[in-house]
């Protein structure tokens, strides 16, 4: 375990007996306002108070308290650390700490092998935790994917998010789509899920439902989509804030632990949309998606002719699942609100086709993203 440059911290490694935190999707390389997991910092600035996030600092302003690693977009300032959820937390950032120690200097994150924690030591009668889902009250578990063309600037974009820990790479679990053989990172494949190419649908979107549908029954087969509580479809060339999607979740979610409802982000021409930049459905919609998708669907719409968005949505309301108003989802040009700063607090943001502004923009997003939780917390 890497020692942390403090007094407090290497008292408390000399009585703390080292244990393996439950197991959880590791974080990906990366981190808060993209700190890469193998940098080097150049040392603690001004040290973090309590209810800050320490990534940038790696230090504490409390001698008595040690930076922990709670994932890959917050460390918090703490007496000790008990992996796992902290009921402390506000409900829509209740996600398990690793309570990995940031070190002031070297890799700011776990590196293959390292015991990731510094806790006391189970009672062997303890019974271990199970994983369950979320319950309303908690935060919810989410799985996100994205769709890319190997050959357009779609995978540089994924590349980069998967780098800074941006994105869908937040997600409890994450899929990326492409239409031939790509790799993320070195050894971290696409699924290939073949031709993607559209028809010119009508007007002003491109008939992609066959496309959206295909992914779908992929991701069905061959990941862990319909474990989570939601599943978030973003386009490459969103910021995607998961964190600020939990508390929104939450807003709308109070009523039974089985939600079947899906989120309209978009007002558009005089009509409410779901519009494909960030798409948020319950696992329960989905469920039902999939039952009524070949048949009352197909029927009833023009598979064919319609964006992949439209015939979502109307599918959906199809089957009855319950469309959900929250126009705090998405800044976006075509809903009369361009992204601008990204500062709002906004879960997505849309579009940035290029790297340098993507980063910006998360960079942006993020920090505030923190004010706020900073604010919450001192309330």
């Amino acid at each position: 375990v890497a020692a942390v440059g403090l007094v407090a911290a290497a008292a408390a490694l000399a009585v703390a007996v080292l244990r393996l935190a439950p197991r959880a999707a590791r974080p990906p390389p990366g981190g808060f306002l993209g700190l890469q997991g193998g940098a080097v910092a150049e040392g603690p600035g001004e040290c973090a108070a309590h209810g800050e996030n320490c990534w940038m600092s790696r230090c504490c302003a409390d001698p008595g308290h040690t930076c922990f690693m709670k994932d890959s977009m917050w460390a918090g300032c703490r007496a000790e650390c008990t992996p796992g959820v902290q009921k402390s937390d506000p409900p829509e950032a209740r996600a398990p700490w690793t309570c990995y120690i940031v070190p002031v200097h070297g890799d700011a994150f776990p590196q293959p092998g390292m015991a990731p924690s510094l806790a006391p030591e189970a009672d062997e009668d303890e019974a271990p935790s199970e994983e369950r889902p979320a319950e309303f009250g908690e935060a919810p578990t989410l799985f996100c994917f994205a769709i890319i063309r190997a050959k357009s600037y779609e995978l540089g974009l994924v590349q980069q998010q998967r780098a800074m820990g941006g994105g869908i790479f937040i997600c409890e679990e994450w899929s990326v789509l492409a239409d031939e053989a790509v790799e993320l990172a070195p050894g971290v494949p696409a699924i290939v899920l073949g031709d993607v190419s559209t028809g010119a649908g009508r007007n002003t979107h491109f008939a992609n439902t066959d496309v959206f549908s295909r992914a779908f029954d992929v991701l069905r087969s061959d990941s862990g989509m319909l474990s989570r509580d939601f599943v978030v479809k973003v386009d490459p060339d969103a910021v995607f804030m998961p964190m600020l999607l939990k508390r929104e979740i939450l807003k709308h979610s109070s009523t039974g632990p089985a939600p079947n409802l899906y989120f309209q982000n978009c007002r558009f021409q005089n009509r409410l949309w779901m519009l494909c930049a960030i798409e948020v459905l319950s696992k329960a919609a989905l469920n039902a998606y999939f039952e009524g998708r070949d048949t009352v669907c197909r029927r009833a719409l023009d598979y064919d002719g319609m964006g992949e968005d439209t015939f979502l949505s109307r599918c959906l309301d199809a089957v009855g699942v319950r469309a959900v108003q929250d126009f705090d989802l998405l800044a976006d040009g075509y809903c009369n609100e361009a992204p601008g700063a990204c500062n709002t607090n906004q879960v997505a943001y849309h579009p940035f086709k290029d790297k340098g502004s993507w980063a910006a923009c998360f960079r942006s997003a993020t920090n505030a993203a923190r004010w706020e939780r900073v604010v919450a917390l001192k309330k």
